[in-house]
């Protein structure tokens, strides 16, 4: 029979007591992010109950509450099924951010359906974030020790920084300075807009308005969209080849339609002429 969480602590802390801990090379890893030695901490025993996180039941969600929200703050993709969210805290790494369902649910939760979805935007947010970064992958973790609703950890170190490779650049994440907040959104805010312009992403979306900015009034009766003059107030993140000087091409999750540049109305704003399609 398996173990008891009680048979597992007596056996470990035996062996700790009459062996030690085992030898371990973490120290001799590049990437390993700190000098000097480091004591093991006592091995505490098994409490009868574990605590209740935060959102238990769907009781005080933060993570339900910005789906229902959809607060742009916070939640910079989204379709009827998965949302990707912003972290709360500063990060120091150019890339950062949640993968969650729309509904409380755990991993073990989720519909086939849900699943299948999952597995396809996290391959996207991966190749989403390749494309429009200078990164080399995304990692992705699975805690939930903290908060009941299911949120993978999407993040990724800069391309060439080899000493954060592996295991611990959540820990780096932690100790390196965080990037300046309008620079870290307008990154994270770079990818979700590549997200929703892939096949992916496109999917799935709501009877009404369709993620990612496009109001209902843009719809046809047919459901299908036309091209519309639009304004943005999201940072010029990427120029036309072709385009003349003074034009851009705002990714706002839609195409720019060839050979329309864009005409700066005030700081940071844009207004063009976008293809929905």
């Amino acid at each position: 029979m398996p173990e008891t969480p009680q048979e597992w602590y007596a056996r470990v802390s035996a062996a700790v007591a009459s062996e030690g801990h085992r030898e371990s090379d973490l120290q001799r890893w590049s990437s390993w992010p700190w000098t000097g030695t480091l004591t093991p901490k006592l091995l505490e025993p098994p409490v009868e109950s574990e605590p209740a996180r935060r959102g238990a039941g769907s009781e005080n969600c933060l993570i339900c509450d910005g789906s229902s929200t959809l607060d742009p703050a916070y939640v910079v993709w989204h379709d009827d099924v998965f949302m990707l969210g912003m972290p709360h805290e500063p990060r120091s790494l150019p890339f950062a951010l949640f993968l969650m369902p729309r509904r409380h649910a755990e991993l073990g939760d989720l519909t086939p359906e849900e699943a299948h979805r999952q597995g396809e935007l996290l391959a996207t947010v991966d190749a989403a974030a390749q494309h429009v970064l200078h990164i080399p992958r995304v990692q992705a973790a699975l805690w939930g020790d903290g908060t009941e609703h299911l949120h993978w950890w999407l993040y990724a170190r800069p391309t060439g920084m080899l000493q954060l490779r592996g295991t611990f650049l959540s820990h780096w994440d932690d100790l390196l300075p965080a990037v300046p907040s309008a620079r870290f959104r307008a990154d994270q805010v770079l990818v979700a807009q590549e997200v929703a312009r892939r096949p992916v992403g496109k999917q799935w979306r709501s009877k009404g308005a369709a993620s990612m900015g496009l109001d209902a009034h843009d719809q046809q009766a047919d459901g299908s969209t036309a091209p519309r003059t639009f304004r943005t107030s999201e940072r010029c993140l990427r120029r036309l080849p072709s385009a003349p000087p003074g034009s851009c091409t705002v990714r706002c999750g839609h195409r720019v339609c060839p050979g329309s540049p864009h005409r700066r109305l005030s700081s940071g704003v844009f207004e063009g002429l976008i293809d929905s399609s």
